[in-house]
């Protein structure tokens, strides 16, 4: 008997399922991944429990199933094919049964009011917005995230159409009056606030330190999920809590927690750094821990905050592995005997270059802004020195968060 597929299926269940991986090494790499704020996919196939392929494959028959399209028989036949015969998905998917044609593909949507914004303001024309919805269609991506991978507009813009929208949605602007204006930022580059103030609009942009802020600050969230979300939120004209919590950035009960730690910060008990503290120590507690973190905190708001030790370069350094506690000993001795900085010691004696002391001096920022822990930089100046990228493209891969300067 043909099982239902559940909407709700995880990665991790589909890969123990399917035998892409043993359940040991799931636990493993789930925990890691919630330490290292790592994509669970990127520690499977760091550590080679699963190759880029078949994690590729699962991920898009997580999809399908959770649209309803696959039953989860079929789905790890098809793992199973994809894993052990190498074939490519669409083949092992017609092998293992009948599949179902996606409803996004029966019929593409023709109307998208971010698409219309756009083409009206010049930003995007009608052919590039139509092959963007074409995509958006196939992969589920809204259009805004396509336009803005495909290189086709800037995250500015993108941002700048949005709040447009926004603006629109709530009767702030008239329309006629905020096309104007996004035209005119857009052929005279400066922002869409600036060009509102100039035609005699005064609708101020910027927003309160809200739900996405706060995610974003504690690192529970990326830039573009939070772009993705507002874009979501603005185009379907739905609360940002629940597009976050529908697209997985965050479970209901964080998001819960959350409003409470925001009701705090409008009250004056707690600063926008503290709350996003708390948030980055609970968004993966249990909703019994979470209730219990919040009873402490309304009881003493400053229990739950720890006193820690401020992290220099060299322990950086030594954390990574590139120097040791007696080269550190001796170069302290030279560098105080000879009257040097310490850096220039560690230059002489070649023990570290350039590059290195660059990498470690931006890693000492996002740790000052308590935006990485230690163990997180240690990962990233190790990708850094062996595919030869800067800190920034790094923590961009990663999907971690720069410090604001």
């Amino acid at each position: 008997m043909t099982q239902e597929a559940p909407t709700d299926i995880q990665l991790g269940e589909l890969l123990i399922k399917g035998g892409l991986v043993e359940p040991e090494q799931f636990e493993a790499a789930f925990r890691l991944s919630f330490k290292m704020r790592l994509p669970i996919g990127r520690v499977l196939t760091m550590h080679n429990h699963i190759s880029e392929e078949n994690l590729r494959a699962a991920i898009e028959i997580q999809s399908r199933m959770r649209d309803g399209l696959i039953p989860l028989d079929h789905a790890i036949q098809a793992l199973l094919l994809v894993s052990q015969e190498g074939l490519p998905l669409e083949t092992a998917l017609n092998r293992s049964g009948p599949v179902a044609v996606p409803k996004m593909l029966a019929a593409v949507p023709t109307h998208n009011r971010l698409g219309e914004l756009l083409v009206a303001t010049g930003i995007v024309s009608a052919p590039l917005i139509e092959q963007g919805m074409i995509t958006s269609a196939e992969t589920g991506l809204p259009l805004g995230m396509v336009l803005l991978n495909k290189g086709i507009i800037t995250r500015a813009a993108l941002n700048s159409a949005l709040a447009a929208q926004r603006l629109i949605r709530e009767g702030r602007v008239d329309r006629d009056h905020v096309l104007y204006a996004l035209k005119l930022a857009r052929l005279r580059s400066i922002s869409l606030e600036q060009s509102l103030r100039e035609t005699g609009q005064h609708a101020a942009l910027s927003q309160a330190f809200g739900l996405g802020e706060l995610f974003l600050m504690a690192g529970a969230m990326s830039e573009s999920q939070l772009l993705t979300a507002h874009e979501i939120e603005v185009t379907e004209d739905r609360a940002l809590d629940e597009v976050i919590i529908t697209l997985g950035y965050a479970s209901k009960p964080c998001v819960k927690a959350a409003k409470h730690v925001l009701k705090m910060i409008e009250t004056g008990i707690l600063f926008e750094y503290q709350a996003a503290q708390i948030i980055s120590k609970i968004q993966y507690a249990s909703s019994e821990e979470l209730q219990r973190v919040l009873a402490l905190i309304d009881e003493d708001p400053d229990a739950i905050f720890e006193e820690r030790e401020p992290v220099g370069v060299t322990d950086i350094l030594k954390k990574s592995g590139l120097i040791s506690d007696k080269d550190l000993q001796i170069a302290t001795a030279l560098a105080l005997a000879n009257k040097v900085p310490l850096m220039k010691t560690l230059f002489d004696a070649k023990l570290i270059d350039e590059q290195t002391l660059e990498h470690a001096t931006h890693l000492k920022n996002y740790l000052d802004h308590d935006l990485l822990k230690l163990e997180q930089a240690t990962i990233v100046m190790a990708y850094c020195l062996e595919n030869n990228m800067t800190v920034e493209e790094t923590m961009d891969t990663f999907g971690w968060t720069a410090p604001t300067q």
